[in-house]
């Protein structure tokens, strides 16, 4: 099969959907594409992607209406997991637990309803943990602390904020958003795990500072040079990381392009990237897991890459349809990037 992209290259069309994967750390990409008895998921819409921090052979996919999905061998070979007797759609979430690698959350809709859904062995078999009271609604995000992975938030297309103490045995609503703005991502800071940080779709962005009994709106505006001082809310937020090695960093995607805070958020500035500001979201963000100044980020159909902290950029375009909605690295081995594509 060709290459997915090549810089200043092409990837193919048609069923260009799934999986990409790059071994040489982001100059090329190949489709992994391959599913169990002759079938391909070249034509999946990928929402979210995981992978195994404990053995990152293991690589989960959550679709938009295919359900979730495993490969045991690093993408070569996919496997459609039974989650229910229906089969999942809009799994817009996963986590996988870094204690206890056996153990899986994903945020779907079964049927009509939003709900979690927990594996305790790898994938398995699934129950579910928590549902929404009403058809139509979803859970869209969900987060585990880094420092201890019972503790749990995820958020809802209603605005609501839940928590979990107990590996999502139960459940409690912490935070509803002004006029329903669905909570689209959640990042916990990774050495301040109190610090925790929500996106609002296209609307802003929520910080607690406390572990979930009090919340903030992050403020950006007005734009000085590269600066963003202290003002309106952080604008049209689609995508969030926070900095594996740097207490207190975090980076916010958004309409207006790539911005980076050093301070949990108090102050934000402008990483320049190539696409035209305005003009594209950038929809995923991942950093380096051994080297924080090599950043990765998503635009419409273009994966970008620095290699110092922002300031240059390698572009590496695809002449797909379908957008680059998630990117990854692989926790032990940073060479290999994996890249999940949807069609919007």
């Amino acid at each position: 099969m060709p290459a997915l992209f090549l810089s200043a290259c092409s990837l193919g069309s048609g069923n260009d959907g799934g999986v990409y994967r790059s071994d040489d750390g982001g100059k090329t990409f190949s489709p992994k594409n391959k599913a169990e008895n002759n079938q391909t998921i070249d034509a999946v819409d990928v929402l979210s992607l995981v992978v195994n921090p404990q053995n990152s052979r293991e690589v989960y996919l959550g679709t938009k209406a295919s359900g979730i999905f495993k490969s045991e061998d690093g993408g070569e070979l996919w496997k459609q997991l039974k989650v229910a007797d229906v089969t999942p759609v809009k799994v817009y979430s996963m986590a996988v637990d870094r204690f206890d690698s056996q153990v899986i959350y994903a945020t779907a809709v079964l049927g009509s309803r939003g709900k979690i859904m927990k594996s305790s062995d790898g994938g398995g078999t699934w129950k579910e943990i928590y549902t929404e009271p009403a058809d139509g609604s979803l859970v869209l995000s969900l987060a585990l602390d880094p420092q201890n992975s019972q503790n749990i938030f995820a958020g809802t297309d209603q605005g609501q904020i839940l928590s979990s103490a107990d590996g999502g045995q139960t459940w409690k609503s912490v935070f509803w958003t002004k006029e329903k703005k669905a909570v689209y991502k959640i990042a916990y800071d990774n050495f301040d795990v109190s610090t925790i940080y929500f996106v609002l779709f296209q609307s802003g962005v929520l910080r607690t500072t406390d572990g979930g009994v009090s919340f903030e709106e992050l403020k950006q505006k007005a734009k000085l040079a590269d600066v963003y001082e202290m003002g309106q809310s952080l604008q049209d937020p689609v995508s969030i990381k926070t900095d594996p090695a740097r207490a207190g960093w975090v980076y916010i995607g958004t309409s207006d392009g790539l911005l980076r805070s050093k301070d949990k958020g108090e102050n934000w500035e402008v990483v320049k990237t190539l696409n035209k500001t305005g003009e594209f979201d950038v929809r995923s963000i991942d950093i380096n897991p051994t080297n924080s100044d090599e950043i990765v980020c998503t635009a419409a159909q273009t994966f970008y890459k620095s290699n110092d902290g922002g300031v240059n950029w390698l572009p590496v375009q695809s002449e797909g349809n379908r957008v680059l909605e998630v990117i990854k690295y692989d926790p032990q081995n940073p060479g290999v990037i994996y890249v999940g594509l949807n069609k919007r």
